[in-house]
């Protein structure tokens, strides 16, 4: 698994100030998908961000570090947390000999990639809410089931936003719906 020392930055305002690190992070087989710190980022469109995290969706920054040393944006502040175990190599990077402390606040992070965690979550089934094929079927072929879920579908539409021809044929059908339930109960 490749991995590079990169610069982390969460984008979840307009501020360039917010929560950045520095450390080593891992690339999936296709680069998509970086892991960093515990966390699983999948590669995003984005102007002021570039990545998104996977379990919270929060967006963020990650490029490689500049060799100058200037990480975050020209308008940015803040502390940078630096991975302890990757201070040797990124001082070679930027060509000096100590971390400036006023700009850098040495931390350990987890460099143990969550591949694991993200197969999980990119595997997950997600459960259908709501089968569209029941409301291509004839009324009286609907089961007890698909009936109610078709009446609770139409129940939670806006009538109001529909045109005019549109809203007559729906809620004379939601009515149909109903009707057919009321039928189904007396039998």
């Amino acid at each position: 698994m490749r991995s590079e020392i990169v610069y982390v930055e969460t984008k979840t305002g307009v501020n360039h100030d917010e929560k950045a690190w520095i450390g080593k992070c891992f690339f999936s087989k296709t680069g998509q998908t970086i892991y960093f710190n515990g966390n699983i980022y999948k590669k995003g469109k984005g102007i002021s961000s570039n990545y998104f995290d996977l379990e919270t969706g929060i967006s963020c920054w990650i490029s490689g570090v500049k060799k100058n040393g200037n990480d975050r944006h020209k308008f940015g502040k803040g502390i940078i947390d630096i991975d302890v175990s990757i201070i040797e190599e990124y001082l070679n990077i930027i060509g000096e000999k100590e971390l400036q402390k006023n700009k850098f606040k040495i931390t350990e992070l987890n460099n143990i990639p969550a591949k694991e965690k993200a197969t999980e979550i990119l595997n997950e089934k997600y459960e259908e809410t709501f089968n569209d094929s029941i409301k291509l079927k004839k009324i009286n072929n609907l089961t007890d089931n698909e009936l109610t879920d078709l009446i609770e579908y139409y129940r939670g539409m806006d009538f109001t936003e529909m045109y005019k021809k549109n809203r007559k044929s729906y809620i004379e059908h939601f009515e149909e719906l109903k009707s057919e339930l009321e039928k189904r109960k007396l039998i």
